[in-house]
């Protein structure tokens, strides 16, 4: 997503004038378009699971030690969960009217990619909510790990001394 947001923002510098005016209305409307979709398909994988990870987060976050905790996390969380939330709603209206199109009107039709076009760009300020944000989430679970897994308190095994006849060279 990162990668993302810098060439739009690349893009803008280049390709608008001072005041953010486009110098070719058409062709930043369809590197808009293809910005939207590349995030909504960046997104999907973790679409399922989003609205899980954020809930573990809220619950991993209180149990751990204050010194481990970073004040903003429960802000992110928050506008993680309305994100995501806000998300899962146009993910289902998109569905929804995607199954109401005609006959016809399937992928590569003018009706089904407008259906899609909407869906990524209601999308994209969310999605960079999630970029923005996530991060809390990961951190979360970083300072979870660190101190409710068990620590590994002895040393791996020592390899087995191989016998000098055995070795593949002294085969030969």
């Amino acid at each position: 997503m990162n990668q993302l947001q810098d060439a739009w923002e690349s893009y803008i510098d280049t390709h608008t004038d001072p005041s953010g005016v486009p110098y070719d209305d058409e062709v930043h409307q369809q590197v808009e378009f293809q910005r939207n979709a590349e995030a909504w398909a960046a997104f999907e994988p973790i679409a399922l699971i989003a609205a899980r990870l954020v809930t573990s987060g809220e619950q991993h976050r209180p149990r751990l030690a204050a010194d481990l905790v970073q004040p903003r996390w429960g802000w992110q969380l928050s506008v993680l969960t309305a994100a995501t939330h806000h998300l899962d709603t146009i993910g289902t209206s998109a569905e929804q009217a995607l199954s109401e199109l005609p006959p016809g009107a399937g992928p590569g039709s003018n009706a089904h990619d407008a259906v899609l076009a909407a869906r990524n760009s209601a999308a994209w300020p969310l999605l960079e909510e999630w970029a923005l944000h996530a991060p809390a989430v990961v951190g979360i679970r970083a300072a979870t790990v660190g101190t409710d897994q068990p620590r590994l308190t002895t040393s791996a095994p020592a390899r087995p001394v191989t016998d000098a006849s055995t070795t593949p060279a002294a085969r030969r």
